[in-house]
Protein backbone atom coordinates (compact mmCIF):
# COMPACT_ATOMS: atom_id res chain seq x y z
CA UNK A 1 0.00 0.00 0.00
CA UNK A 2 1.26 3.65 -0.84
CA UNK A 3 -0.08 6.68 0.82
CA UNK A 4 1.02 10.20 -0.21
CA UNK A 5 1.59 12.41 2.90
CA UNK A 6 1.43 16.21 2.04
CA UNK A 7 3.28 18.13 5.35
CA UNK A 8 6.97 17.00 6.41
CA UNK A 9 6.68 18.93 9.95
CA UNK A 10 5.82 17.75 12.58
CA UNK A 11 2.50 15.58 11.45
CA UNK A 12 4.24 14.43 8.01
CA UNK A 13 7.05 12.91 10.79
CA UNK A 14 4.44 11.05 12.39
CA UNK A 15 2.59 9.82 9.41
CA UNK A 16 5.46 8.52 7.63
CA UNK A 17 6.91 7.32 10.98
CA UNK A 18 3.82 4.69 11.55
CA UNK A 19 3.78 3.98 7.21
CA UNK A 20 7.49 2.51 7.62
CA UNK A 21 5.65 0.63 11.07
CA UNK A 22 2.77 -0.97 9.18
CA UNK A 23 4.66 -1.93 5.72
CA UNK A 24 3.14 0.85 3.58
CA UNK A 25 5.23 2.77 1.13
CA UNK A 26 5.14 7.28 1.84
CA UNK A 27 5.40 9.41 -0.84
CA UNK A 28 6.44 12.64 0.45
CA UNK A 29 5.10 15.81 -0.67
CA UNK A 30 6.52 19.52 0.59
CA UNK A 31 7.55 22.88 -0.77
CA UNK A 32 10.24 22.80 0.66
CA UNK A 33 13.15 20.62 0.03
CA UNK A 34 14.91 19.90 3.58
CA UNK A 35 11.67 19.12 5.51
CA UNK A 36 12.37 17.26 8.53
CA UNK A 37 9.96 14.42 7.68
CA UNK A 38 11.91 13.98 3.98
CA UNK A 39 14.61 12.04 5.38
CA UNK A 40 13.07 9.16 6.90
CA UNK A 41 10.18 8.95 3.67
CA UNK A 42 10.41 6.73 0.70
CA UNK A 43 10.36 8.74 -1.67
CA UNK A 44 10.39 12.67 -1.36
CA UNK A 45 8.50 15.12 -4.07
CA UNK A 46 9.15 19.20 -4.13
CA UNK A 47 5.62 20.80 -5.12
CA UNK A 48 3.40 23.34 -3.62
CA UNK A 49 0.25 21.65 -4.11
CA UNK A 50 -1.82 24.54 -4.00
CA UNK A 51 -0.65 24.73 -8.24
CA UNK A 52 -2.31 21.72 -8.55
CA UNK A 53 0.47 20.88 -11.38
CA UNK A 54 0.19 17.43 -13.78
CA UNK A 55 3.52 16.32 -12.30
CA UNK A 56 2.04 16.46 -8.69
CA UNK A 57 -1.70 14.47 -9.71
CA UNK A 58 0.62 12.05 -11.70
CA UNK A 59 2.22 11.41 -8.33
CA UNK A 60 -1.03 11.36 -6.13
CA UNK A 61 -2.44 8.88 -8.45
CA UNK A 62 0.01 6.49 -7.88
CA UNK A 63 -1.41 6.69 -4.11
CA UNK A 64 -3.74 4.23 -2.78
CA UNK A 65 -5.04 7.23 -0.30
CA UNK A 66 -3.84 10.96 0.31
CA UNK A 67 -2.88 12.55 4.03
CA UNK A 68 -2.65 15.97 4.29
CA UNK A 69 -1.10 16.35 7.62
CA UNK A 70 -0.34 19.67 7.89
CA UNK A 71 -3.21 22.82 9.43
CA UNK A 72 -3.04 24.83 5.85
CA UNK A 73 -6.70 25.77 4.64
CA UNK A 74 -5.47 26.40 1.05
CA UNK A 75 -3.73 23.07 0.57
CA UNK A 76 -6.51 21.34 1.98
CA UNK A 77 -9.03 23.08 -0.50
CA UNK A 78 -6.63 22.25 -3.19
CA UNK A 79 -6.31 18.42 -2.33
CA UNK A 80 -9.81 18.27 -1.69
CA UNK A 81 -10.75 19.49 -5.25
CA UNK A 82 -7.64 17.30 -6.77
CA UNK A 83 -9.26 13.99 -4.96
CA UNK A 84 -12.71 15.06 -5.68
CA UNK A 85 -11.98 15.92 -9.88
CA UNK A 86 -9.73 12.52 -10.10
CA UNK A 87 -11.52 10.37 -7.58
CA UNK A 88 -8.82 9.69 -5.34
CA UNK A 89 -9.14 8.84 -1.38
CA UNK A 90 -8.90 11.52 0.92
CA UNK A 91 -8.26 10.58 4.54
CA UNK A 92 -9.47 14.40 5.87
CA UNK A 93 -12.70 15.42 7.04
CA UNK A 94 -12.66 18.97 5.87
CA UNK A 95 -16.20 19.64 7.84
CA UNK A 96 -14.85 18.21 10.70
CA UNK A 97 -11.55 19.71 10.71
CA UNK A 98 -13.37 23.61 9.86
CA UNK A 99 -14.96 23.08 13.24
CA UNK A 100 -12.24 21.94 15.62
CA UNK A 101 -9.93 24.60 13.79
CA UNK A 102 -11.83 27.14 15.43
CA UNK A 103 -11.45 27.45 18.81
CA UNK A 104 -14.64 29.36 19.36
CA UNK A 105 -16.55 27.09 17.49
CA UNK A 106 -15.30 23.67 19.27
CA UNK A 107 -15.97 25.47 22.64
CA UNK A 108 -19.42 26.25 21.86
CA UNK A 109 -20.29 23.02 20.63
CA UNK A 110 -18.68 21.58 24.03
CA UNK A 111 -20.54 24.22 25.87
CA UNK A 112 -23.49 23.51 24.09
CA UNK A 113 -23.61 19.37 24.79
CA UNK A 114 -22.65 19.59 28.57
CA UNK A 115 -19.11 18.45 28.37
CA UNK A 116 -16.96 20.00 30.99
CA UNK A 117 -14.45 22.51 30.41
CA UNK A 118 -12.18 24.92 31.86
CA UNK A 119 -14.34 27.43 32.99
CA UNK A 120 -14.48 31.20 30.69
CA UNK A 121 -13.66 34.70 31.32
CA UNK A 122 -14.76 36.82 32.78
CA UNK A 123 -16.57 34.25 35.04
CA UNK A 124 -13.65 32.74 36.36
CA UNK A 125 -10.65 33.28 38.92
CA UNK A 126 -7.72 33.83 38.13
CA UNK A 127 -4.70 33.02 36.84
CA UNK A 128 -6.21 32.65 33.11
CA UNK A 129 -4.62 31.37 29.81
CA UNK A 130 -5.17 33.09 26.38
CA UNK A 131 -5.56 31.01 23.22
CA UNK A 132 -5.98 31.92 19.83
CA UNK A 133 -8.79 30.61 18.16
CA UNK A 134 -6.98 29.63 14.76
CA UNK A 135 -4.25 27.78 16.07
CA UNK A 136 -3.74 24.05 17.79
CA UNK A 137 -1.14 23.15 20.19
CA UNK A 138 0.57 25.49 22.21
CA UNK A 139 0.77 28.13 19.36
CA UNK A 140 0.00 31.75 20.61
CA UNK A 141 -0.60 30.28 24.15
CA UNK A 142 -0.21 32.83 26.90
CA UNK A 143 -0.57 33.02 31.14
CA UNK A 144 -2.23 35.88 32.51
CA UNK A 145 -2.11 36.41 36.49
CA UNK A 146 -5.01 39.21 36.78
CA UNK A 147 -8.04 40.23 35.13
CA UNK A 148 -6.15 43.37 34.34
CA UNK A 149 -3.14 41.85 32.38
CA UNK A 150 -6.22 39.72 30.28
CA UNK A 151 -7.83 43.37 29.47
CA UNK A 152 -4.46 44.35 28.60
CA UNK A 153 -3.73 42.55 26.43
CA UNK A 154 -7.20 41.93 24.89
CA UNK A 155 -6.93 45.75 23.77
CA UNK A 156 -3.78 45.26 21.81
CA UNK A 157 -4.33 42.50 20.26
CA UNK A 158 -7.62 43.06 18.90
CA UNK A 159 -11.34 41.60 19.82
CA UNK A 160 -12.12 39.42 22.38
CA UNK A 161 -13.70 37.01 19.65
CA UNK A 162 -10.22 36.18 18.59
CA UNK A 163 -8.88 34.85 21.49
CA UNK A 164 -10.47 31.98 24.31
CA UNK A 165 -9.77 33.13 27.77
CA UNK A 166 -10.12 30.44 30.32
CA UNK A 167 -9.29 29.66 33.58
CA UNK A 168 -5.86 28.26 34.22
CA UNK A 169 -5.86 24.71 35.33
CA UNK A 170 -2.62 22.96 36.59
CA UNK A 171 -3.14 18.83 36.51
CA UNK A 172 -2.47 16.64 34.61
CA UNK A 173 -3.00 16.69 30.97
CA UNK A 174 -4.45 13.65 28.62
CA UNK A 175 -5.17 12.63 24.96
CA UNK A 176 -6.86 10.01 23.47
CA UNK A 177 -7.15 9.39 19.51
CA UNK A 178 -10.70 8.85 17.84
CA UNK A 179 -11.06 7.16 14.80
CA UNK A 180 -14.30 6.27 12.46
CA UNK A 181 -17.40 7.39 10.67
CA UNK A 182 -20.66 8.26 12.69
CA UNK A 183 -22.19 5.10 14.55
CA UNK A 184 -18.35 3.45 14.29
CA UNK A 185 -15.81 4.63 15.91
CA UNK A 186 -12.62 3.55 18.06
CA UNK A 187 -11.23 4.95 21.11
CA UNK A 188 -7.39 4.56 21.56
CA UNK A 189 -4.88 4.08 24.47
CA UNK A 190 -5.01 7.17 27.14
CA UNK A 191 -1.37 8.93 26.35
CA UNK A 192 -0.56 11.91 29.31
CA UNK A 193 1.24 14.92 27.48
CA UNK A 194 3.76 16.58 29.73
CA UNK A 195 4.79 20.40 29.08
CA UNK A 196 7.71 22.63 29.32
CA UNK A 197 7.37 26.20 30.64
CA UNK A 198 5.54 27.43 27.02
CA UNK A 199 3.23 24.92 27.32
CA UNK A 200 4.49 22.96 24.53
CA UNK A 201 4.91 19.24 24.66
CA UNK A 202 8.30 17.88 26.02
CA UNK A 203 7.14 14.62 26.72
CA UNK A 204 4.14 11.81 26.04
CA UNK A 205 3.69 9.11 28.13
CA UNK A 206 1.55 5.69 28.36
CA UNK A 207 0.05 4.26 30.19
CA UNK A 208 -1.57 7.14 32.46
CA UNK A 209 -2.26 7.12 36.84
CA UNK A 210 -6.09 7.61 35.47
CA UNK A 211 -8.69 5.55 37.02
CA UNK A 212 -10.58 2.71 35.14
CA UNK A 213 -13.73 4.77 35.54
CA UNK A 214 -11.99 8.25 34.49
CA UNK A 215 -10.73 5.79 31.14
CA UNK A 216 -13.87 4.99 30.19
CA UNK A 217 -15.83 8.23 30.84
CA UNK A 218 -12.78 10.12 28.39
CA UNK A 219 -13.48 7.30 25.45
CA UNK A 220 -16.94 8.21 25.81
CA UNK A 221 -16.09 11.75 25.76
CA UNK A 222 -13.96 11.33 22.47
CA UNK A 223 -16.41 9.22 20.82
CA UNK A 224 -19.50 11.95 21.58
CA UNK A 225 -17.36 14.64 20.07
CA UNK A 226 -16.68 12.48 17.08
CA UNK A 227 -20.44 11.98 16.68
CA UNK A 228 -20.80 15.55 16.95
CA UNK A 229 -18.93 16.89 14.34
CA UNK A 230 -20.18 14.08 12.04
CA UNK A 231 -16.22 12.69 11.85
CA UNK A 232 -14.75 10.60 9.07
CA UNK A 233 -11.48 10.05 9.88
CA UNK A 234 -9.15 10.55 12.75
CA UNK A 235 -9.15 13.90 15.53
CA UNK A 236 -7.36 14.13 19.16
CA UNK A 237 -9.10 15.27 22.26
CA UNK A 238 -6.86 16.82 24.97
CA UNK A 239 -8.66 17.17 28.41
CA UNK A 240 -6.99 17.95 31.90
CA UNK A 241 -7.96 16.39 35.12
CA UNK A 242 -8.97 19.12 37.46
CA UNK A 243 -9.15 17.67 41.03
CA UNK A 244 -10.75 14.32 39.51
CA UNK A 245 -12.89 15.88 36.54
CA UNK A 246 -11.71 15.64 33.17
CA UNK A 247 -11.83 18.76 31.58
CA UNK A 248 -11.77 19.05 27.88
CA UNK A 249 -9.21 21.39 26.62
CA UNK A 250 -8.55 20.95 22.77
CA UNK A 251 -10.30 18.62 19.82
CA UNK A 252 -8.56 18.45 16.52
CA UNK A 253 -10.13 16.62 13.25
CA UNK A 254 -6.47 15.66 11.86
CA UNK A 255 -3.95 13.24 12.17
CA UNK A 256 -1.73 14.68 15.43
CA UNK A 257 1.96 14.19 16.44
CA UNK A 258 3.67 11.77 19.25
CA UNK A 259 0.88 10.26 20.53
CA UNK A 260 0.22 7.98 17.99
CA UNK A 261 3.90 6.55 18.22
CA UNK A 262 2.99 6.17 21.97
CA UNK A 263 0.27 4.27 21.17
CA UNK A 264 1.83 2.18 18.51
CA UNK A 265 4.23 1.22 21.44
CA UNK A 266 1.82 1.25 23.82
CA UNK A 267 -1.12 -1.03 22.69
CA UNK A 268 0.60 -1.82 19.45
CA UNK A 269 -2.41 0.14 17.59
CA UNK A 270 -1.07 2.12 14.32
CA UNK A 271 -3.42 4.74 13.52
CA UNK A 272 -2.62 4.90 9.92
CA UNK A 273 -3.33 1.71 9.31
CA UNK A 274 -6.84 2.64 11.38
CA UNK A 275 -7.16 5.41 9.42
CA UNK A 276 -6.22 3.71 6.00
CA UNK A 277 -9.20 0.83 6.63
CA UNK A 278 -12.03 3.66 7.29
CA UNK A 279 -10.64 5.81 3.94
CA UNK A 280 -10.31 3.18 2.23
CA UNK A 281 -13.45 0.95 3.25
CA UNK A 282 -15.31 2.53 5.84
CA UNK A 283 -14.97 0.26 8.16
CA UNK A 284 -12.25 -1.20 10.41
CA UNK A 285 -10.54 -4.88 8.94
CA UNK A 286 -8.76 -5.83 11.67
CA UNK A 287 -9.51 -5.88 15.48
CA UNK A 288 -6.22 -5.37 18.49
CA UNK A 289 -5.34 -6.46 21.59
CA UNK A 290 -3.73 -4.26 23.52
CA UNK A 291 0.03 -4.71 24.53
CA UNK A 292 0.11 -3.35 27.52
CA UNK A 293 3.41 -2.37 27.12
CA UNK A 294 4.94 1.15 28.58
CA UNK A 295 6.12 3.71 26.42
CA UNK A 296 8.09 7.06 26.39
CA UNK A 297 8.43 9.83 23.86
CA UNK A 298 10.75 12.82 24.95
CA UNK A 299 12.60 15.63 22.78
CA UNK A 300 15.61 16.86 23.72
CA UNK A 301 18.50 19.26 22.12
CA UNK A 302 21.82 18.25 22.53
CA UNK A 303 25.19 20.41 22.16
CA UNK A 304 28.60 20.85 23.42
CA UNK A 305 26.59 22.44 26.25
CA UNK A 306 24.77 19.81 27.47
CA UNK A 307 21.20 18.29 26.58
CA UNK A 308 18.14 20.38 27.14
CA UNK A 309 14.55 18.52 27.35
CA UNK A 310 12.63 20.84 25.65
CA UNK A 311 8.75 20.94 23.59
CA UNK A 312 8.23 19.86 19.92
CA UNK A 313 8.75 22.79 18.32
CA UNK A 314 12.71 21.98 18.20
CA UNK A 315 11.94 18.96 16.26
CA UNK A 316 9.38 21.27 13.50
CA UNK A 317 13.03 23.17 12.72
CA UNK A 318 15.42 20.44 12.34
CA UNK A 319 17.34 19.45 9.54
CA UNK A 320 16.40 16.17 7.91
CA UNK A 321 15.53 13.47 10.25
CA UNK A 322 17.04 10.24 10.36
CA UNK A 323 15.43 6.92 12.45
CA UNK A 324 18.38 5.36 14.36
CA UNK A 325 17.83 2.11 16.64
CA UNK A 326 20.03 1.66 19.53
CA UNK A 327 20.87 5.32 19.39
CA UNK A 328 22.23 7.17 22.29
CA UNK A 329 20.83 4.77 25.04
CA UNK A 330 17.35 4.81 23.86
CA UNK A 331 15.10 2.02 21.48
CA UNK A 332 14.77 4.47 18.61
CA UNK A 333 16.03 8.06 18.09
CA UNK A 334 14.46 9.97 15.32
CA UNK A 335 16.79 13.14 15.11
CA UNK A 336 19.11 15.46 12.53
CA UNK A 337 22.05 14.33 13.55
CA UNK A 338 24.79 13.78 11.01
CA UNK A 339 28.31 14.40 12.54
CA UNK A 340 28.68 17.51 11.00
CA UNK A 341 26.82 20.08 13.24
CA UNK A 342 27.83 21.19 16.86
CA UNK A 343 23.45 21.29 17.95
CA UNK A 344 21.19 19.01 16.89
CA UNK A 345 17.79 17.26 18.23
CA UNK A 346 16.22 14.55 18.55
CA UNK A 347 12.64 12.50 19.73
CA UNK A 348 13.83 9.69 21.91
CA UNK A 349 11.32 7.05 22.43
CA UNK A 350 11.75 3.29 24.79
CA UNK A 351 8.87 1.44 25.66
CA UNK A 352 9.35 -1.69 27.67
CA UNK A 353 6.53 -4.45 29.18
CA UNK A 354 7.26 -2.87 32.64
CA UNK A 355 7.19 0.24 34.64
CA UNK A 356 10.85 -0.37 36.40
CA UNK A 357 11.94 -2.29 32.92
CA UNK A 358 11.39 1.26 31.17
CA UNK A 359 12.97 3.66 33.89
CA UNK A 360 15.85 1.43 33.94
CA UNK A 361 16.10 2.40 30.02
CA UNK A 362 15.62 5.85 30.40
CA UNK A 363 18.09 6.08 33.09
CA UNK A 364 20.27 4.38 30.83
CA UNK A 365 19.53 6.62 28.41
CA UNK A 366 19.84 10.54 30.14
CA UNK A 367 23.38 8.49 31.21
CA UNK A 368 24.67 8.44 28.02
CA UNK A 369 23.17 11.77 26.99
CA UNK A 370 25.45 13.24 29.00
CA UNK A 371 28.21 12.09 27.11
CA UNK A 372 26.43 12.58 23.77
CA UNK A 373 28.01 16.19 22.02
Amino acid sequence: MEVAIVGGKLQGTEAVYLAGKAGMKSILIDKKEKTPASGICDEFFLFDVRKKEKALIDILKRADFILPALENDEVHKALAEIAEEYHLRLAFDMHAYRITSSKLKSDKLIRENDISSPCYYPRCKSPYIIKPSGESGSTGVQKAATSREVEAFLKIEGAAGSWVVQEFLEGPSYSIEVIGVPGNYRAYKITEIHMDEIYDCKMVTSPCPVAEEQQKHLEEIGCKLAELVKLHGIMDVEVIDDDGVLKVLEIDARIPSQTPTVVYHASGANLLSELADITLYGDFKASYTDLGKYCTYEHYKISKAGYFASGEHIMSGARPLSLRKNFCGADEVLSDYDGDHDEWCGTFINWADTAEELERKRNHMIQTLKSCR
